[in-house]
């Protein structure tokens, strides 16, 4: 398992373990219990003829140095491991250095030091057990002092708290603010092939604690190189989302100072993005998706973005509402963390009302925009005739288009729209949305990874399937439901041996479903390096690093990166020949009409 260490953390809680250790040891030594002092040890082998405090502070200084060292072995191996109270899985870990230091460094400190100095040191014998009983005694509770409150001190690897957010690293200069809004974004986009900077930011712990994925994947440090990687792999389109809660401070408070040197390093390399706006998460200030307030704030966040980058012309106003209004309003893992019907129907709400504002105000502001909805194509097999299992899976498959039906007036069944009105969905508000018409410019994006397809089994959960089948089977449903032009938008495993076979398994469901007359414009695998903690859905901060990327996370590329990259040198010329996206919305329009 590779891992993602926070090195400032595991140093100060392995220090902050020897300290604890040395406090009790100098203690219970004052008041007369015997307990053999590890840092007199040091100090006495490693200073032998210095002062008392000399002596010390150098045996204190090799004791917080060896914690230290632990603490980040403790980091990459152990951290995370048993499911067991932070704390106490520190105390479990001191149980690796403790035989050691009792059978081995200790008798070897005492050997050395008598060798240096005419010392009395007591004896300890072979292995250090024969000294006295309170010697491997004191070594031992030592140990189980420092690796508490290691365990304790080390926690939450990755993210921040909501309140300290990070600075991303930018260089301010004149530059910047004039070529976001003078290069042109080219009009004659075909097919693109793309990839993604995984920037979701859900909040955790009521709101306290944010994973921020481009914090915690190296972006706000190294987006210079990422974008440059981008085009070392022959690609001109990119998923990017802009840190909305590093940049929308308040009502009509912004700061685009990160961004505008994105934007401006972008145009430079002729990279075209595809802008995702709202990716699973709000700032601090919007509090989460229970919030009715959100739709029109982010609609003016959509609007002063149009205004302030005219160059962009393809944005994702709401990344996956399906999925964003699960985990957090139904599964309970992010945001408002809620687990009920109700409040999840209140998620979808306000994320499709906020998709169509968003969508309306960066028409009104930029009308040649193209919107790329990109959603989670989901699906849900009844494992068995029973008619409740039955039920439950019908239910599941329609409830998965809700925030597109939504989104694009699609009149939904009689009894999802009973549903909605049970879990407070007023009557106007669903006449608001079926009133609304943002087709015209939209394409509709599909994701797909192993675990969308589920099966409903025989207690009515549902169980993750795998590939069953594909993504051709489930994006010709929500192709039949909308007729929308088609981007596969999302696609990785988790298991980067087989990244390279899941690449070509996918571009061949996309090559089939071309076949079959399905205007699909674009391929993206998502995303450009490895992620953090995405095999829990970022649930915990414990981060665990999966190897889905492009490129790792130092930045060397994957199997998959070099097969992508050959892929698209070996198709790109036959599909520029594909009509322009202007050609293919307006057939689209032509045919539904």
């Amino acid at each position: 398992m590779i891992r993602h260490i926070a090195y400032g953390k595991a140093i100060l809680a392995g220090m902050s373990g020897a300290v604890a250790w040395e406090i009790v040891a100098r203690i219970l030594i004052a008041i007369g219990v015997p307990f053999f002092s590890i840092v007199d040890t040091l100090g006495a082998v490693a200073l032998p003829n210095g002062s008392a405090l000399a002596s010390w502070s150098v045996g204190m200084l090799l004791h917080l140095l060896v914690g230290a060292i632990w603490a980040v072995f403790y980091a990459y191996f152990f951290w995370s491991v048993l499911p067991l109270r932070p704390a106490l899985q520190g105390m479990v870990f001191a149980f690796v250095p403790m035989p050691l230091a009792i059978c081995i460094m200790r008798p070897q400190l005492e050997l050395m030091h008598r060798l240096t100095q005419a010392g009395d040191l007591p004896a300890s014998g072979l292995f250090g057990l024969s000294g006295g009983l309170y010697l491997p005694l004191s070594v031992a509770a030592g140990h189980l002092i420092w690796g508490t409150v290691l365990g304790a001190l080390y926690t939450r690897p990755v993210g921040y708290a909501a309140k300290r957010p990070p600075r991303p690293v930018h260089f301010a200069h004149s530059q910047a603010a004039n070529s976001v809004a003078s290069s042109p974004t080219p009009t004659d986009d075909r097919f693109m092939f793309a990839t993604g900077i995984e920037c979701s930011y859900p909040t955790l712990e009521d709101g306290a604690w944010r994973m921020d994925q481009m914090a915690a994947c190296g972006h706000y440090r190294q987006w210079a190189l990422d974008l440059e990687l981008v085009r070392s792999l022959g690609l001109r389109y990119l998923r990017y989302g802009p840190p909305l809660h590093l940049i929308h401070r308040g009502p009509d408070r912004y700061d685009w100072a990160f961004l505008d040197e994105i934007v401006a390093g972008m145009q430079r390399l002729g990279i075209v993005p595809i802008m995702d706006l709202c990716h699973f998460g709000l700032p601090d200030w919007l509090q989460n998706f229970q919030n009715p307030e959100v739709p029109h704030a982010l609609a003016e966040y959509a609007r002063a973005f149009a205004k302030r980058y005219p160059s962009v012309r393809l944005y994702t106003p709401v990344n996956e509402m399906y999925v964003c209004a699960k985990l957090s309003a139904l599964d309970g893992l992010w945001n408002e963390q809620r687990r009920d019907e109700r409040a999840f129907v209140t998620a979808v709400r306000h994320l499709a009302k906020a998709n169509v504002l968003m969508m309306q105000a960066i028409a009104e502001e930029r009308p040649g925009a193209v919107f790329v909805n990109s959603e989670s194509g989901e699906f849900f097999q009844p494992c068995c005739p029973d008619p409740e299992i039955r039920r439950i899976a019908d239910f599941e498959n329609e409830r998965r288009f809700l925030p597109l039906d939504l989104l694009y007036a699609r009149p939904v069944g009689e009894g999802m729209r009973a549903y909605l009105a049970d879990q407070g969905m007023p009557a106007e508000e669903y006449a608001w949305f079926m009133q609304q018409d943002v087709r015209q410019r939209a394409i509709l994006g599909v994701d797909y990874y192993e675990w969308n397809e589920k099966l409903i089994d025989s207690n009515g959960h549902a169980q993750t399937l795998g590939e069953l089948f594909g993504w051709y089977a489930v994006a010709s449903q929500y192709y039949e439901r909308y007729r929308r032009p088609m981007m596969h938008t999302e696609t990785n495993r988790m298991d980067a041996r087989e990244g390279p076979r899941w690449l070509w398994r996918q571009w061949h469901n996309v090559q089939l479903i071309r076949r079959g007359g399905v205007p699909v414009v674009g391929f993206t695998w998502y995303s450009l390096t490895d992620q953090v903690d995405w095999d829990i859905a970022l649930r915990e901060p414990l981060g665990n690093v999966s190897p889905v990327g492009l490129f790792d996370l130092n930045r060397d590329p994957r199997p998959v990166g070099q097969a992508y990259k050959h892929l698209i040198h070996l198709f790109d010329a036959d599909l520029a020949r594909d009509p322009t996206i202007e050609a293919v919305l307006r057939e689209a329009g032509r045919r539904h009409a």
